[in-house]
Parts: structure tokens; sequence; C-alpha cells
């Protein structure tokens, strides 16, 4: 992953845990990364190693106007937008193709300091086909320079 000369250096935690019918899986990861400003936007990037040990280039967006943008790259891409209450589609392409998906966002928590740099971002979301519920997810990222 190319990350950009001037960001600041993070360390990061993430934990995710994902009910899809009735079976609940729940993932830790530790990594570092990179926290970089572009205009009034604040993104976080950094590569996570799936179980199969392909790797995803993981970008966060921290928009102005309160919404988050998750953006998830590898042989799967997908770009979810998190608006609290609202639905919001997305593509999700596989190597197979590309399907919609929905997202519900039910939470979304920021808590954000620029000095010193650090913070965390609870995600609470479904995600479905439109009609169907594909699985619901808790997502907490804690980061720190």
């Amino acid at each position: 992953m190319q990350l950009v000369s001037n960001g600041i250096p993070i360390n990061i935690k993430l934990e995710t845990s994902i009910v899809q019918n009735e079976h609940q899986q729940n993932f830790i990861y530790e990594s570092v990364g990179q926290a970089v400003q572009v205009g009034n936007n604040w993104y976080i990037r950094y590569e996570e190693k799936a179980e199969n040990g392909e790797q995803f280039q993981v970008m966060v967006k921290f928009c102005q106007d309160g919404s988050i943008h998750l953006t998830r790259q590898g042989a799967f891409r997908t770009k979810l937008r998190f608006v609290p209450g609202e639905l919001t589609e997305t593509a999700y392409q596989t190597p197979y193709g590309t399907m919609l998906l929905v997202t519900k966002t039910k939470q979304l928590q920021l808590e954000f300091s620029e000095t010193p740099f650090r913070g965390q971002l609870k995600l609470v979301y479904e995600l479905s086909t439109g009609e169907e519920i594909v699985g619901n997810y808790q997502l907490f990222l804690d980061f720190k320079a």
C-alpha cells in the first residue's frame, strides 16, 4: 500500500463482530497505518490481512458532514458509506461480478482529537441485498499516533 509521505504514523486496533444467520464471529486486528488530512476531511489508511492471508487496503474517511466512508480493496472491493439513520447503497465488486448492497447505519459514534492525534470510531450497521439481510455488524476502531 502506498502511503502519503506527509501523513501521521498511527497504531490501529480494530474489533469486529459479525452476526449472520444467528452465527456470530468476532475478530481483533492490530496494525500500523497512517492518518492524512486532505481539505477538511481526515483519512486513515492501513492494510488488513484476512485469515486466508490475503491483504486488503483499507481507507476510512471522516467526512465534514459527519458521515464515514469505509473502502476495502483486494480481490473484493467495496466502499460503504455510513450516515446515521439512513440507507445507503454500494456496489460490492467480486471476481465473479458486482452485487448491490444496502447499508443501514444503526449507530455511528466518533471521538477524535488532532492534538494528540487519537480517536475511536464505533459503527453498528446492517448489510442487506435490498430484500435479504446479509448480516449485522459492529465495528470498533481505535487509533492513535
